[in-house]
């Protein structure tokens, strides 16, 4: 009988839960890890809540890292360097009811969820995730550790860079470029590109501050 590969979930979280609907039937959860010590030891969906320990308790643990929300996309990427995990110990989920393309690459520490589709050569990077009903058009690209909320459009050829935070029913035309770093709002329409470490919203989408906003 083929063994369960088994996963630590990081952190314990909305997102981490909602990824337990991902799990095929050869993955396991066999916990999450949480940076509250009020949460450690308890259980929450009948799996054990641990420290970062565990990646050294349980050494043969795949790792499956979905930090991140619109205030802290930006320490993604730090936050995830930050568990000293080699890269071949990331897993990726896939939702069976997402429909990913023959020629579609996808990385390490991945989650995609239910709905997703992904055609002809589109290219997700590692440490992404994408939430429910989102469809990435053909050759576009996502960068690595960049998140993506549900319900987003990214037409063809286009270019998302790293470690953006692509907010709900947000639309993407195609050939565009979102620079490193940057938010798109929810619901923004995006019809032209967006440099580094700009956050956008509206329709279509402009630049704003957060003192503004």
């Amino acid at each position: 009988m083929k063994t369960k590969e088994e996963i630590l979930i990081f952190p314990y979280s909305g997102t981490g839960i909602e990824a337990l609907d991902c799990l095929s039937e050869e993955q396991c959860c066999i916990g999450f890890i949480s940076d509250n010590p009020s949460m450690i030891g308890t259980e929450q969906y009948g799996i054990k809540i641990y420290s970062r320990e565990a990646f050294q308790e349980f050494p043969e643990a795949k790792v499956l890292a979905v930090n991140g929300s619109p205030d802290s996309y930006k320490k993604r990427k730090q936050i995830i360097d930050g568990l000293e995990i080699k890269t071949d110990r990331f897993t990726t989920l896939i939702h069976p009811k997402a429909v990913i393309g023959k020629n579609v690459k996808v990385g390490k520490n991945v989650l995609i969820m239910a709905g997703v589709v992904a055609t002809a050569n589109a290219e997700i990077g590692n440490h992404i995730c994408i939430l429910p009903n989102t469809v990435v058009h053909h050759d576009s690209k996502i960068g690595d550790y960049t998140l993506v909320a549900a319900n987003n459009t990214i037409c063809g050829d286009v270019i998302i860079g790293e470690n953006c935070y692509l907010g709900a029913s947000s639309n993407f035309r195609n050939g565009v470029k979102i620079g490193n770093g940057s938010l798109i709002g929810i619901g923004s329409n995006v019809v032209g590109n967006i440099g580094d470490n700009k956050m956008v919203k509206g329709n279509p989408a402009k630049e704003y501050s957060e003192k503004s906003d």
